[in-house]
């Protein structure tokens, strides 16, 4: 992903989220939200062999609500991009270490990350590993442009990595439509392959899988009621 295409996302996201790709956002913090973003909406056409799924980024906020940097996580690498009118700002570096790596730790030991000047140019590389020795990354002995920074039992699970979004009731009603609709195409597809093909062991596990899906549209809306009603509890 180009500095240019994290930009556009960025300039999407603070022009009222005109974008078209699908953004699940969780805040970590006041400042900071994790995005599993898909960059491609589903469709019929998709290759079968394709299991391109969402990508994970890190949003960063200033004060005003501005989302202001970001930072792509491809896990055996971090590409961060800030808008250049709010560089020198502290953003990125505060961002990363009081959030950001504490949550990527959660499921990693350590974070390797490669700082190319050739590839980004000279300014670039000199402020992006500025950043990467403050947050204390090593530059490997190779010098081959790989920094490596170690969890050092930074205790990452003691972090409170903010509260839970609401779903509306009437969202939660679309999902279930969603659902509905996902286990009847199936369904479409298990009833050609039974009366073109015969009903074999094959024919009926599609069926189960069919029975199986629509059953969480219950099981959301169940699911649903117990978390509002846990959180009106409380």
């Amino acid at each position: 992903m180009t500095n240019e295409s994290l930009q556009s996302l960025l300039e999407g996201l603070n022009e009222n989220n005109q974008i078209s790709s699908l953004i699940y956002r969780r805040p970590l913090s006041s400042n900071v939200d994790f995005a599993k973003i898909w960059d491609d909406i589903p469709k019929l056409t998709d290759s079968v062999t394709s299991s391109d799924g969402p990508d994970n980024f890190y949003l960063i906020k200033n004060a005003e609500n501005i989302f202001v940097a970001i930072v792509y996580d491809m896990v055996r690498d971090l590409h961060w991009f800030v808008l250049p009118e709010y560089r020198g700002m502290g953003h990125l570096t505060n961002a990363l270490k009081q959030s950001i790596i504490p949550h990527l730790f959660l499921k990693r030991d350590e974070q390797r990350i490669t700082i190319n000047e050739v590839e980004i140019g000279k300014d670039n590389f000199t402020a992006s590993e500025k950043v990467a020795l403050r947050l204390g990354f090593i530059k490997s002995d190779d010098n081959d442009g790989e920094y490596l920074l170690s969890d050092n039992c930074s205790n990452a699970e003691d972090y409170n990595f903010g509260n839970d979004s609401e779903i509306s009731y009437d969202r939660m009603n679309e999902l279930k439509k969603h659902i509905n609709f996902l286990s009847r195409s199936l369904w479409t597809i298990q009833t050609e392959i039974e009366m073109k093909l015969g009903q074999t062991d094959y024919s009926d596990e599609l069926k189960d899988l069919v029975h199986e899906i629509r059953n969480h549209t219950w099981k959301l809306e169940d699911f649903w009621w117990s978390r509002n009603t846990d959180n009106n509890s409380r």
